[in-house]
């Protein structure tokens, strides 16, 4: 895919001896490699939601989005939720039991984990709450789960529990518990275990060769300072087309990579990728959709924020999609809005322009980017160029003639617990490196004396990085994707 060049290039010219090698960009970056990476990112990545590499440009840089460590893999801990539904394994009553509680008798039901007390109220989750019962005797170890004797907590003689609700697979939550005068015994008390979760990094490299007569076109570069003064230096044109291309594969990986430990590299080892985003959310909310509408989107993210995150503030999502996306979501939000009733001064769309054609010309037009629902929810959208690249998605939807890609829609929540980033890139520390291999010519020029790696009228440049992406928390995250069949 063509990119354009980055503001900071500021002429394009032909080599000439001038063109000294401390003054090359690639010369300063080996005398300070330090300062490498973030002069590159200072060149073709924008620190903006729509540049080419939009998860390259949010995080890359920041102290919350990107961390460096010294291994290539991680691992974290993520709290689940302190309490759950426990589940019927089995109905272990008679089946001729129909009405289980009837004249205030105690009956059995087996659930599969051992959390409950003797005290604790329990329920089968109807609306009403009207089935409560109380765990009247210590539990029991029965095969794969756990036997509880309880009483139906209703005085008419008449009231009972509906077989159904002891049947495999009904769920039961705990109320609250209760005791009796003098009583010594207490309720229960649940507390979350940690899901460990382990992450890893994979390498990228990239090379390019460049003969003596390709290697004449320059460009002249503005490099910014912290005082924002502009230094020149100069590299060449293959270099600037070679990086552009490196930051928009790296940007593919982090969406789109998929794991794997069994594919061997030419030397005998295993080449270990990591799980790009679209992997990584597969476990998460996916939803696939035939016809965008506002509705389907406020419902679709009250799943991913119902009972999770409290009305108000803090339920605001990113969601990252292709050009034709951005088009049906706003024309999904302005079906909700003409059917809602809205109406809009035209003041509030219009402007005047100026124009040869009349003395009172006007503009009109206006685009949705981001929906404010109820309770608190905002989704925002950010143009993402990955989702319409032709180079790798041929998959073209025969409804509107667009990729099928560019209709997808991925929700990413960066915000985490205590200040940090839900996403960030992962980096191995000293796993940047990139150096050339010069002959006759070298990235400065024609070799005048000195050694060379070989005799050929060209020079190569090689550059790798370890890295990979990680998502803390993935329930907090998902997808909207189209699908035709």
């Amino acid at each position: 895919m063509a990119t354009q060049v980055s503001k900071l290039i500021t002429k394009q010219m032909e080599w000439n001896a001038n063109m000294t090698e401390q003054s090359h960009l690639g010369r300063a970056l080996i005398a300070k490699p330090a300062k490498l990476v973030q002069t590159m990112d200072q060149l073709f990545s924008a620190q903006n939601y729509y540049s080419d590499n939009p998860l390259t440009s949010m995080l890359m840089g920041t102290k919350k989005g990107e961390e460096t460590i010294a291994q290539t893999s991680w691992e974290w801990d993520l709290k689940g939720a302190n309490t759950r539904p426990l589940v019927v394994v089995e109905n272990v009553e008679p089946e001729s039991n129909t009405t289980l509680g009837k004249y205030r008798r105690p009956f059995k039901i087996k659930l599969d984990e051992d959390w409950y007390l003797p005290g604790d109220t329990i329920h089968p989750g109807t609306s009403n709450k009207k089935y409560q019962c109380r765990i009247q005797r210590q539990v029991r170890k029965h095969g794969d789960g756990t036997i509880y004797e309880v009483r139906l907590k209703d005085d008419n003689p008449q009231a009972f529990l509906p077989q159904k609700f002891v049947k495999p697979g009904q769920q039961w939550g705990k109320l609250f518990s209760e005791y009796e005068e003098a009583a010594e015994q207490s309720g229960s008390t649940q507390f979350s275990l940690p899901i460990s979760l382990r992450n890893r990094m994979g390498k990228f490299r990239k090379q390019y060769k460049i003969t003596d007569y390709a290697s004449t076109e320059v460009l002249a570069v503005g490099i910014p300072d912290s005082k924002g003064n502009y230094h020149k230096s100069w590299m060449r044109y293959a270099d600037v087309e070679y990086w552009m291309q490196w930051y928009r594969e790296i940007e593919r990986g982090y969406w789109y990579n998929r794991s794997t430990d069994t594919i061997m590299g030419a030397n005998g080892r295993p080449v270990r990728n990591f799980p790009g985003v679209q992997e990584q959310l597969e476990d998460s909310h996916i939803h696939r959709y035939t016809h965008l509408t506002a509705k389907l989107i406020e419902e679709y993210l009250m799943d991913i924020f119902y009972s999770r995150v409290k009305p108000g503030k803090g339920r605001h999502i990113k969601g990252f999609t292709g050009e034709y996306g951005m088009l049906i979501f706003h024309r999904a939000v302005q079906d909700w809005a003409t059917k809602s009733g809205f109406v809009k001064n035209i003041e509030v769309y219009s402007n005047k322009v100026n124009s040869e054609i009349h003395t009172n010309a006007q503009e009109i037009g206006f685009q949705y980017v981001k929906y404010n629902m109820a309770n608190g929810s905002s989704l925002e959208l950010v143009h993402n160029p990955i989702y319409d690249d032709r180079e790798v998605n041929f998959e073209i939807d025969p409804v509107t003639g667009f990729p099928v890609e560019s209709q997808r829609i991925t929700f990413l929540d960066f915000s985490g617990d205590k200040g940090t980033s839900n996403i960030k890139l992962m980096n191995k520390k000293d796993g940047f490196a990139f150096t050339y291999v010069e002959g006759l010519y070298g990235p400065y020029g024609p070799k005048k004396g000195g050694s060379s790696a070989h005799s050929g009228s060209y020079y190569e440049m090689h550059v790798e990085k370890s890295c990979g992406l990680h998502i803390n928390d993935i329930t907090k995250c998902g997808e909207l994707i189209l699908s035709r069949n």
